[in-house]
């Protein structure tokens, strides 16, 4: 089986483009919904969520994304520590979930399966995959798309941004880069080209 991961800053289209393969028929698995899950329903997760932040931080169905938000982005050392804390209470639980979703669709014959995931650099996953591709577009292209669709500052986007790894140094490391800067049409088109070439490169079984 081949194991691809799908990476990138934020606003850069990385959902996009797993979305785009998952079209194509690839099994891909979002980090960032499978910690969301998490977060809702795993009762050690959410002990150690309200021991860690408080009660206050837990909804019925997950967590107060933005108060969460706030309490781990931005400038001071408060807000590294609790990013952290969180990092460390939700990050080994997402990589035991897919660890065992890889091996069942292993189990299964799947030929190719994708992770989805903003921080495979920065946790040190990427020699775990077989290819990384990585998901670019503008900084101001990216600001836009998040406040957007969420609602929130350019400036905590920003933020959000200063927390992760340069996209300089991330396409230096990358298998495969998609430049997400034009329009939906040459952002399908270049998905479908890597789609092929690791299709033409992965193990027929």
């Amino acid at each position: 089986m081949t194991l691809v991961g799908i990476t990138g800053g934020i606003g850069t289209g990385k959902s996009t483009v797993s979305k785009l393969l998952q079209e194509r028929g690839w099994v891909v698995y979002s980090s960032d919904s499978t910690a969301k899950e998490i977060m809702a329903t795993d009762a050690t997760v959410r002990t150690e969520l309200a021991t860690a932040f408080g009660e206050h931080i837990l909804t019925p169905n997950g967590v107060n994304a933005p108060l969460l938000a706030s309490l781990v982005f931005g400038p001071l050392p408060e807000h590294e520590r609790n990013l952290d804390t969180l990092n460390g209470i939700v990050h080994p639980r997402v990589l035991d979930v897919h660890m065992k979703a890889i091996e069942a669709e292993a189990a299964k014959g799947t030929r190719i399966v994708a992770i989805e995931s903003a921080l495979i650099y920065e946790i040190d996953l990427e020699d775990g995959f077989d290819y990384i591709i990585v998901v670019d577009a503008p900084v101001e292209t990216c600001i836009n798309r998040v406040t957007q669709r969420s609602g929130i500052t350019p400036e905590e986007v920003q933020r959000r941004i200063d927390n992760q790894m340069p996209m300089e140094q991330k396409r230096g490391l990358a298998d495969f880069v998609i430049d997400n800067s034009s329009t939906p049409e040459v952002l399908a088109q270049a998905t479908s080209t890597i789609a092929m070439i690791i299709e033409a490169m992965a193990p027929l079984s």
